[in-house]
């Protein structure tokens, strides 16, 4: 959540330490957290802390966080001043969503066409905030860097998108099954509304918005070269 303020920060004071340190604290979360199948382990703690909590799993909600974060600071330093000396922090950010995203496909095997709350854990209900978040980072990457993020994982954020549709309420527009995000370990969905998966649903349009409109430019100027060519 920090890294894309320190990314922000950093070029609206023209810092350049502050916005490499941004990529950096990205880096270290991923060196501690970062797992062999990519996505991310949730909290993790010293040795000898004692009662502070620890969470081994990997947390749907919070790998999209991370991801999402990541892609944020991405377009934050692509947009900026600092766009061409920033190229080895921009590859890093590429790999390390690259890597939770490639993690989440993988672990996507609920019949219900939801990510499950823990992505590494089939005994896990099926949600749609975390799953909202993570598709709509998709779409962020696929506008940022489309070379990398093509038909594969468009098509399966198009089909994430279309479960978060379907499980939506047509009349209130309450999305469902949704974790509560308080207490992520909760084995049941919660019994209410989460006000942060209905941010993300949002998001998730958003981001699909934008994506169209993008394909859609990059269609028409690629039809307009081959006519002008021929």
């Amino acid at each position: 959540m920090v890294p894309p303020a320190l990314a922000y920060h950093g070029v609206v004071t023209s810092d350049t330490g502050m916005v490499k340190e941004s990529v950096q604290q990205c880096r270290l979360y991923c060196e501690v957290l970062g797992t062999s199948k990519g996505y991310w382990r949730h909290i993790a703690n010293a040795e000898g802390t004692g009662s502070v909590k620890s969470d081994d799993g990997a947390w749907c909600t919070s790998n999209a966080w991370a991801a999402a974060g990541m892609t944020r600071v991405l377009a934050t330093l692509r947009k900026s001043q600092y766009e061409l000396e920033t190229a080895d922090e921009q590859e890093m950010l590429l790999d390390m969503t690259k890597g939770i995203l490639d993690g989440t496909i993988d672990a996507d095997t609920d019949a219900s066409g939801l990510l499950r709350n823990y992505l590494d854990d089939e005994t896990w209900f099926a949600e749609v905030a975390g799953t909202a978040l993570m598709a709509a980072t998709v779409f962020r990457m696929a506008v940022l860097e489309p070379g990398t993020f093509g038909e594969r994982y468009v098509g399966w954020a198009t089909r994430k998108l279309e479960s978060v549709s379907d499980h939506l309420d047509e009349e209130t527009g309450v999305a469902a099954p949704v974790v509560n995000s308080l207490k992520e370990g909760q084995r049941t969905p919660l019994s209410g509304i989460n006000p942060e998966g209905q941010a993300f649903v949002v998001l998730l349009y958003a981001a699909w918005r934008d994506w169209r409109t993008a394909a859609d430019h990059a269609s028409i100027a690629m039809t307009g070269t081959y006519a002008s060519a021929t």
